[in-house]
């Protein structure tokens, strides 16, 4: 290579390194430019930001008001219109006991032990099929006015024995699906405070989110053989239990293993039950007696279908 060729690359490296400081330079200068503009304009807006809390509270306190007018509007849904019907009324008193997946253990009692996911296929089917659950006094205003709610199925869903999977398993179905149940309860074993059975606490807590809870004797007799005195302790002291701890009056009594006699009824009636649930298997009727209401047994391997069918009338 020539020397004055040399010179030329040279001089061309040089001017392409100058204009690309120039180029770095201009780029450095619109983003300081931009950078200021942006700062400027974050500075001119911070007056208006500072009242920007109060519009995020208000819209909360909106969103809060939307919240509890839709829980109102849920509750108003409750208010339904009961209508006078011309055949006497037959209601299906679902009974369940237990509801969690069986152990190998517990074969003996198989019978009464649902698992969850049974549990949930019949809620599922009983939504679906338009079935309103009823509360105690629901299922005493329809059996004794012979009523429906407007354009609804009507059911009682009860449980015997205050298990703690009431509370661990069926509850939070219960509430999936927007259904409440009754659960009649053994005080005795409430009150001491045995792992398997509801606590009082427990209780309280689903009372205030739509659950009932009737009454079960204090300590599960056999009232068909038990003396009379013996029978007005078990049903009048585990009624107060219920009535004041629960700030209710409590107005039904599941009898034990569904055994009692005339004389269970006479004394229930005295002490002021309006209505018993035995274990008789068919849908309950006023025919039958207040005091003797059949209920349909719900067992493991009774399907979504199959209930709907029994229930049917």
């Amino acid at each position: 290579m020539t020397q004055p060729t040399q010179r030329r690359s040279v001089a061309n490296k040089a001017r392409k390194k100058r204009d690309a400081l120039l180029l770095l330079n201009l780029i450095l200068l619109i983003l300081i430019i931009t950078g200021g503009l942006f700062l400027w304009k974050e500075y001119r807006a911070r007056p208006n930001q500072a009242s920007s809390p109060k519009i995020s509270q208000v819209s909360q306190s909106t969103s809060s008001k939307e919240a509890n007018d839709s829980s109102s509007t849920s509750k108003a849904k409750e208010n339904i219109k009961w209508v006078k019907q011309d055949q006497p009324i037959k209601l299906p008193i679902l009974m369940y006991h237990a509801i969690h997946d069986m152990a190998p253990s517990e074969a003996a009692n198989a019978g009464l032990i649902v698992s969850p996911a049974t549990f949930e296929s019949h809620l599922k089917a009983l939504k679906e099929a338009g079935y309103y659950t009823l509360s105690p006094d629901e299922a005493y205003k329809a059996l004794t006015e012979n009523v429906l709610p407007e354009n609804k199925k009507i059911i009682w869903l009860t449980f015997d024995d205050s298990l703690k999977d009431f509370y661990t398993q069926a509850y939070p179905i219960l509430q999936k699906y927007q259904m409440k149940a009754t659960n009649n309860v053994i005080t005795g074993f409430v009150q001491a405070g045995r792992e398997d059975i509801l606590t009082l606490e427990e209780i309280k807590e689903m009372k205030q989110n739509g659950m009932s809870f009737e009454d079960h004797t204090v300590n599960h007799p056999d009232l068909s053989v038990s003396s009379p005195d013996a029978q007005n302790s078990e049903l009048q002291d585990s009624k107060q239990f219920l009535d004041s701890n629960l700030s209710q009056t409590t107005t039904t009594v599941a009898y034990p293993s569904g055994r009692y006699s005339e004389t269970t009824m006479q004394i229930a009636e005295k002490l002021g039950y309006k209505m018993g649930l035995t274990t008789n298997n068919g849908l309950a009727s006023l025919s039958d007696g207040l005091l003797s209401l059949n209920r349909v047994r719900v067992n493991p391997t009774t399907t979504a279908q199959s209930l709907l069918d029994e229930i049917r009338n």
